[in-house]
């Protein structure tokens, strides 16, 4: 009776090993996931701030060359401007003053 006995604290001491082995495994493979869930966490939102800088300067370098594309046509119709006002004042000044004159 008492190798009974001792056998079923034994497998009982077995049993108790084999759960904890299981509950410190189970800790370390949760503990394994929070770390790699941190870090796909880390690296998406290194990625998503890498494509939010590249697409602000990719925006950045396009309304820059928008902005040199309407600086030069503006200089291109003032000099435009420019060049029929000293072409032309002297005939528009004479016509003005002809139909001021002649009412």
């Amino acid at each position: 009776m008492d190798n009974i006995i001792k056998s079923i604290i034994d497998i009982d001491r077995g049993a108790s090993k084999k759960l904890e082995d299981a509950e410190k495994e189970r800790m370390r493979i949760l503990g394994s996931a929070k770390e790699k869930e941190e870090s796909i966490i880390k690296e998406a939102l290194e990625k998503s701030k890498r494509d939010l800088e590249r697409l602000e300067n990719e925006e950045k370098k396009k309304s820059e060359e928008k902005l040199a594309a309407i600086k030069e046509e503006n200089d291109r119709k003032v000099k435009a401007m420019q060049q029929s006002f000293e072409k032309n004042s002297e005939r528009w000044r004479d016509e003005i003053f002809e139909a001021i004159i002649k009412g």
